[in-house]
């Protein structure tokens, strides 16, 4: 006897596509944001993970990317290992069902699931008991916490730090993400007047001097990955590349280092110019992050050798909104017309 295990239809639209062969579709739930979980095929790919908005960019899409490494395939092959799981405990679910299904009619069991085989003084009756269809968990979704529109083809889409390629398009979106975070410091400083009205002066004060290190931080750690896909593109191996980050440590926290180093490791490519007014006020700044981060904003007496600004010891150091505000700019500036000598836009 022959049965059909899916009956067409149903939660899963399935179609039967040949003997013993059915398709189905599974729809893959959306987290809080409506944005849907990928993850990159190339297993060496590291995040590898990351969420798109459907519904944006580009439409009819044959081909999607890898923001990491950009490792292109078909839009299906950069479905996560949760929602292939997902989507395969649904298809067994139902074939449970169906199993239970084609049992009962094989039996001829009633829709009770009982059938009674003899009745008189002693009765026989058969029946299949069938526990609850199991729950089927949702997809586990990571957060997060870095969201773009990428500038060329408006696909809305979330990654883990710094993502070079679109998903979509495939196109270099570095910078964006690069300004997207200078805006989001901006925005923090932005907001420093009610704060402090709010919340008091030492409250703001805090909110400066820790956009001051949001902005040493971006300068850094853009820098070092500029470095690192520029040495990839030349061919270096990952422990080659390693010992060079390495060798550089923490120096690139500086403008001044940056400047010097930077032409050693990019082909001669230069930052900016030694000694322009961007690399004078960005060291001013940048210097002030020392008594911040290691002092609790307490000029001591090693930034007053560096800066000789005539502070005291012993006083806290000034940082202003102004000031901030201005870092942030020459810094997008500078990181940006950086990025464009390295790399064909």
């Amino acid at each position: 006897m022959s049965f059909e295990l899916f009956r067409e239809g149903g939660p899963l639209q399935a179609k039967k596509t040949g003997q013993d062969q059915y398709s189905m579709s599974v729809s893959i739930p959306k987290d809080e944001d409506g944005r849907s979980a990928r993850e990159c095929p190339n297993q060496e790919c590291s995040p590898g993970y990351f969420k798109v908005t459907p519904g944006t960019g580009i439409t009819g899409q044959t081909i999607a990317y890898c923001p990491y490494c950009r490792k292109s395939a078909e839009p299906s092959d950069f479905h996560t290992k949760e929602q292939i799981r997902y989507a395969k405990e649904l298809v067994a679910r139902e074939a449970r069902i169906g199993i239970e299904r084609a049992m009962r009619e094989a039996l001829g069991l009633g829709s009770g699931g009982k059938r009674r085989l003899v009745d008189g003084l002693i009765s026989v009756d058969l029946e299949i008991k069938s526990s609850p269809p199991s729950h089927v968990w949702r997809p586990y979704e990571d957060i997060l916490r870095r969201d773009l529109i990428c500038p060329h083809c408006t696909l809305d889409h979330s990654v883990y730090g710094f993502g070079v390629w679109c998903p979509d398009c495939g196109k270099d979106i570095f910078t964006a993400h690069v300004q997207g975070e200078i805006r989001v410091i901006e925005s923090i400083v932005g907001d420093i007047d009610r704060r402090k009205k709010e919340l008091g002066s030492r409250v703001a004060a805090r909110d400066l001097e820790n956009a001051l290190e949001d902005l040493v931080s971006v300068f850094e750690a853009t820098l070092k990955m500029e470095i690192r896909r520029h040495r990839k593109a030349k061919g270096d191996g990952d422990d080659a590349i390693d010992a060079i980050m390495k060798k550089i440590g923490s120096r690139l926290q500086s403008i001044s280092n940056a400047i010097a180093i930077i032409p050693d490791f990019c082909d001669g490519q230069s930052l900016c110019a030694p000694d322009c007014e961007d690399q004078k006020k960005l060291d001013l700044v940048f210097q002030k992050r020392h008594p911040i981060t290691h002092n609790l904003g307490v000029v001591d007496r090693k930034y007053i050798d560096k800066v000789r600004s005539g502070e005291v010891e012993g006083t806290e150091v000034r940082v202003e909104k102004a000031e901030i505000l201005e870092t942030a700019k020459i810094t997008r500036r500078i990181l940006l017309e950086f990025h464009n000598k390295l790399f064909t836009i």
